[in-house]
C-alpha cells in the first residue's frame, strides 16, 4: 500500500513553506508494509489538485493526505470539510478561479476526528478559502480513497508525530 503525502512550495510572504518540509521529510519512509511517496506542490487552484490526483492515480496509493500551512494559527489543524469558492485571492500562477461547480461543502473521507486524536491537533471546518481548501475540495471529490488535509502552525509538525498519527489510521 502506498501513501501520499503532499506539501506546498513558497507563496506570498511565505518563503520557506513548513508542510514542504514535513512532505521532504516523509517521502520515502516506510510504515511496515506501507511507502509513503510524498511531493511539494505548486500553491496553484488548478495544478495543485490535479498533480495529486494524478500521483494518486498513478501510483496507486490507498490514503492521500494533504498539508499546508496556516500562518495565523498556533495548533495543528486537521480539516473536516472544504467549502466551494469560485473565486479567491490570486494563486503563484495569477489566477483567482478556485472551482467552477459542485456541491457547496465537500467532508474529507479521511476519520478525521482519529487522525486529529493521533497527531494532539483540533478538528476544523475551516480550511480556508485558499487553495488549501481547493485541494481538500478537489481531492476528495475526485479519488475513491481517504483524503484528508492539515493546517500546521509556522513550526510546522513533528516527523515522528505525522508517522505515529499514520500507523494509527492504518
Amino acid at each position: 500500500m502506498k501513501i501520499l503525502v503532499t506539501g506546498f512550495g513558497p507563496f506570498g510572504q511565505v518563503r520557506d513553506n513548513p508542510s514542504a518540509a514535513i512532505a521532504r521529510a516523509v517521502d520515502g519512509a516506510r510504515l511496515g508494509d506501507h511507502e509513503i511517496l510524498a511531493t511539494v506542490l505548486p500553491v496553484s487552484y488548478a495544478r495543485a489538485p490535479a498533480e495529486t490526483v494524478s500521483l494518486a492515480v498513478e501510483h496507486g496509493v490507498s490514503l492521500v493526505v494533504g498539508f499546508g500551512v496556516a500562518m495565523e494559527r498556533s495548533t495543528v489543524c486537521v480539516e473536516r470539510t472544504a467549502v466551494h469558492v469560485a473565486r479567491g485571492r490570486p494563486d503563484m500562477d495569477g489566477s483567482e478561479m478556485a472551482m467552477t461547480d459542485g456541491p457547496a461543502v465537500v467532508t474529507s473521507s479521511l476519520d478525521t476526528v482519529l487522525f486529529a486524536e493521533a497527531l494532539g491537533a483540533e478538528v476544523s471546518d475551516d480550511a480556508g478559502r485558499y487553495v488549501c481548501n481547493a485541494w481538500l475540495y478537489k481531492v476528495t471529490e475526485a479519488l475513491d480513497c481517504p483524503v484528508g488535509f492539515v493546517h500546521v502552525p509556522a513550526q510546522g509538525l513533528p516527523t515522528a508525530a505525522l508517522l505515529d498519527a499514520l500507523r494509527r489510521l492504518l
